[in-house]
């Protein structure tokens, strides 16, 4: 199959995420056409999600039995923009080996390699080969979440021949790098209350964004003071920063209002960032500290079977050994991960992602192609032993 000819046409759909791009279609349409797609090809299909126009995707092609069950995920949607359509005037010339426009990168190159990768496997393949296309990754994950929900009801239900996934590989671009850990992410809106009063007569009043600028402070010692901690081997160090500040209403009154929204990115075995915030703002003394969203870190064991297997396969394609690496940014392995399924991520290599002009290799796409390969024929392979991959065939409780 031509994973070139199938990453072009996806990139050719508009799938930008109304979240970002206020009256953007959403991901309904490019969810349309992977089902087809995927129910031509015999597997189990169904569209996901409780807002039809944000349609995620969910395919199963059945195994003989007794393997491991693996599952491919990505996400359908993207962050519109210039770079939406070929990406180019077009009077510029694309280099045969590249795909240029909106998503080639960020992700419909990794969707392309999981569908053929999956669609190619052996007829005579043991284990399951699932996967799960979201939408909303770019904003708020809700995809991911319903998809999950989606996969632990199948495994529930009785008689059910849908074992859960043992593993999972989540098909963001690497550059064909490994993935073993990223990290987690958390918004807050610190909400500063006062009293307005002439600007001048100020002693009258209470200054709000007096107030919050003693919890800017605060922060700034909070960022200092994870710099200074031990620093993960993959990732660094965590941080702390403010995204907005909005507060007073004119030059001549003392505000009564300041509002901050607050990042927090967090790593593996971090305290819980929101009981962090209230201890560090306590003095500054908000009104309120409302948390906005919250995405778990994500970090991978080096030696589980889904790592080896994809490492090896990395390095036997490339002829080189895989490299290892830690990602700033998150994603949802974070939320497969949460929900205890073991996973890393590996994708093509190019450029661009967000960019005006995003593009990805040709030649990538087809060595991840043969990468994932390798890994669908060692997960689901005939084994009686959940533990070196194959399935149980019974659910196992998701944690959330």
């Amino acid at each position: 199959m031509d994973v070139a000819a199938l990453a072009r046409r996806l990139v050719a759909i508009d799938a930008a995420n109304p979240s970002l791009v206020p009256g953007a279609a959403g991901e309904r349409e490019i969810a349309e056409f992977v089902a087809e797609w995927l129910a031509a090809r015999a597997f189990d299909v169904r569209l996901v999600g409780s807002d039809p126009a944000r349609a995620s995707v969910l395919a199963r092609r059945r195994g003989t039995g007794g393997g491991g069950t693996l599952l491919l995920a990505g996400h359908l949607d993207t962050v519109g923009g210039a770079g939406s359509g070929s990406g180019v005037a077009g009077d510029v010339a694309i280099p045969d080996d590249r795909i240029v426009g909106r998503g080639a990168y960020d992700m419909a190159g990794g969707l392309a390699a999981a569908m053929v990768a999956a669609a190619s496997a052996p007829d005579d393949l043991a284990g399951d080969v699932v996967l799960a296309f979201a939408a909303d990754e770019e904003f708020g994950s809700i995809g991911m979440e319903e998809l999950l929900a989606a996969l632990d009801e199948d495994a529930a239900m009785p008689g059910a021949r849908s074992p859960r996934p043992d593993a999972a590989i989540v098909l963001e671009p690497t550059d064909l790098e490994v993935t073993l850990a990223h990290r987690g992410f958390a918004w807050y809106r610190v909400e500063y209350e006062g009293l307005a009063a002439h600007g001048s007569q100020p002693r009258l009043g209470v200054d709000a964004i007096d107030r919050a600028l003693d919890g800017l402070v605060a922060l700034r010692a909070l960022a200092a003071g994870l710099d200074a901690r031990a620093r993960h081997p993959l990732l660094g160090s965590g941080s702390v920063r403010v995204a907005t500040i909005e507060g007073g209403t004119d030059a001549a009154t003392v505000a009564d209002r300041c509002v901050l929204v607050v990042e927090r990115r967090t790593l593996p075995g971090d305290p819980d960032p929101g009981a962090e915030l209230e201890r560090v703002l306590a003095p500054s003394r908000p009104a309120r500290i409302i948390p906005l969203v919250a995405r778990p870190a994500m970090e991978a064991d080096a030696d589980a079977p889904i790592a080896r297997a994809v490492l090896a396969a990395v390095e036997r394609v490339t002829g080189a050994p895989a490299v290892r690496r830690g990602d700033p940014w998150w994603t949802d392995a974070g939320l497969i991960a949460d929900a205890g399924i073991p996973v890393v991520l590996v994708g093509p290599s190019g450029g661009g992602a967000h960019a005006d002009e995003e593009w990805v290799s040709v030649p990538s796409l087809v060595a991840l192609v043969r990468v994932l390969d390798g890994v669908i024929a060692e997960v689901c392979r005939a084994s009686a032993d959940p533990g070196s991959g194959g399935s149980s065939g019974t659910a196992r409780g998701r944690r959330v």
